[in-house]
């Protein structure tokens, strides 16, 4: 069965000693660090103090199972690699950072070479092809998505194909792939049969969401948790990740947390974790 595990983004705003403590307080022994761009949580980076984050980490009978890191250049991701490497987590996550042609020709493969060096994955994320901005939870760039990038299955399937390397994956992100219409549980079969899915999101998106207006605007950060009410039933693609065997993590995610007390947050995920396993439960996991 794969392993259920948080991301640290809700965090964003608050100290890792802190944000690991309430997660470790909610029950997850496994969590996703981030090192990206604001307003995205940074919480290590290269040249931070590792032994301190490896003490923190054992404090809270937490391991890392990820590194995420949206925004950088290609040297800032190459530094991120061996961040993960040194810190002993093996998946890099970010997006198509670059126009899909340059991305494949330029961007990716130094980075893939890199990343088989040191014997790290990297999932790239099925994301929108908005440009990257500080402002892009309002929604702002939709006007500029690329025309090409890595957010369809069938761009999913271009990238595998054009960069066959035992170092690159996906991490599919379901609000992405709902946005573009696209199902999920065929995507993840399609990933598996192939041990292309590398880190899988448990992510939400808002009914009230607007396709071809709202770019990257979600929608509030309660309304990206999972969620009863929500747009998914995630027992759906929890069962069809058991089927498959996938053995990886299924990370609980949302953004639009700015701002919010820290209470509220723990509140907020307590809830969603609640719903997820429950979810898990009826998946047969």
């Amino acid at each position: 069965m794969f392993r259920y595990t948080a991301e640290v983004l809700p965090y964003h705003d608050v100290a890792l000693d802190t944000a690991l403590g309430e997660l470790s307080g909610l029950g997850f022994t496994e969590v996703n660090l981030w090192s990206s761009a604001p307003p995205l949580a940074a919480h290590v980076n290269p040249g931070d103090d590792l032994p301190a984050i490896s003490a923190a980490l054992r404090r809270h009978g937490l391991t890392a199972c990820g590194l995420t890191c949206y925004g950088k250049d290609q040297d800032e991701i190459r530094d991120r690699l061996r961040l993960a490497h040194d810190l002993e987590i093996d998946t890099v996550v970010f997006d198509c950072e670059a126009h899909y042609p340059v991305f494949v020709s330029q961007f990716l493969p130094p980075l893939l070479d890199e990343a088989q060096r040191l014997g790290v994955r990297i999932a790239v994320e099925n994301h929108l092809t908005v440009p990257f901005s500080a402002d892009f939870e309002s929604g702002v760039g939709e006007g500029q998505r690329w025309d090409e990038g890595v957010d369809s299955l069938a761009q999913i399937k271009r990238l595998l194909a054009d960069l066959h390397h035992p170092n690159l994956g996906i991490c599919l992100a379901p609000p992405h792939l709902w946005v573009m219409n696209e199902s999920i549980t065929e995507a993840i079969g399609y990933l598996s049969e192939r041990g292309k899915l590398f880190y899988y999101y448990v992510w939400d998106i808002d009914h009230a969401y607007r396709r071809g207006v709202d770019g990257l605007n979600f929608g509030p950060g309660e309304r990206q948790l999972p969620r009863p009410d929500g747009v998914l039933d995630h027992a759906v693609p929890f069962a069809a990740l058991a089927r498959a065997g996938y053995t990886g993590v299924a990370s609980l995610k949302c953004h639009g947390t700015a701002g919010w007390p820290l209470e509220r947050i723990t509140r907020e995920l307590r809830g969603a974790d609640a719903y997820v396993r429950e979810c898990l439960r009826r998946a047969g996991g």
